[in-house]
C-alpha cells in the first residue's frame, strides 16, 4: 500500500490546514470533528493490524512446533526413508582396535577387496554368519 492509514488521515489534516479551514464554523466543526474520528479510526485499525501480525508470527511458530512434535511421535516420510537406507547398513567390529563403524552391503559383501578401519587404518576381512559352507549341512540335516 503507497500510504497506510495514519498517513492518509495527516494528508488529509494537511489539507484542511492548507486550506485555512475554519474550526470554529458550523459546518467547520463537524469536519472537525470528523477528522478527529478519522485519526483515531486509523490509530486503531493500524495497533489491530500489528497485534494481528504478532499472533499470525506466533501461529506459524507453533504450527512448526505442532509440526516437530507430530514427526517425532509418529515419523514422517523422511524418516521412513532414512531407516530404509538403514538397514543396509552393518556394524563392524575392527580386530585391531575395538573401533565399531558402519559399511553398507555392497561393501561387506565385496570379497575382492579388505576393509580399512578408518579409526586405526588396520586392513581386516570379515567372515560372515550363514555363508554357503553351512548350506550344505542343513540340507543334509532336512533330509534326515
Amino acid at each position: 500500500m503507497a500510504m497506510d492509514l495514519n498517513a492518509k488521515a495527516a494528508y488529509i489534516r494537511g489539507l484542511m490546514t492548507g486550506m485555512e479551514f475554519d474550526p470554529a464554523s458550523k459546518n467547520g466543526k463537524v469536519i472537525a470533528a470528523m477528522m478527529d474520528l478519522l485519526e483515531e479510526m486509523a490509530a486503531t485499525v493500524t495497533e489491530h493490524d500489528n497485534a494481528l501480525d504478532q499472533v499470525y508470527d506466533e501461529l506459524e511458530t507453533l504450527d512448526q512446533d505442532l509440526d516437530d512434535m507430530v514427526a517425532d511421535l509418529y515419523g514422517d516420510d523422511e524418516e521412513e526413508s532414512d531407516d530404509e537406507d538403514a538397514e543396509d547398513l552393518y556394524e563392524v567390529t575392527c580386530p585391531n582396535c575395538g573401533a565399531v563403524s558402519t559399511v553398507d552391503e555392497e561393501t561387506l559383501l565385496d570379497q575382492e577387496s579388505e576393509l580399512v578401519c578408518p579409526n586405526c587404518g588396520a586392513a581386516f576381512d570379515i567372515e560372515l554368519e550363514g555363508t554357503e559352507e553351512e548350506a550344505p549341512e542343513e540340507t543334509d540335516n532336512q533330509d534326515q
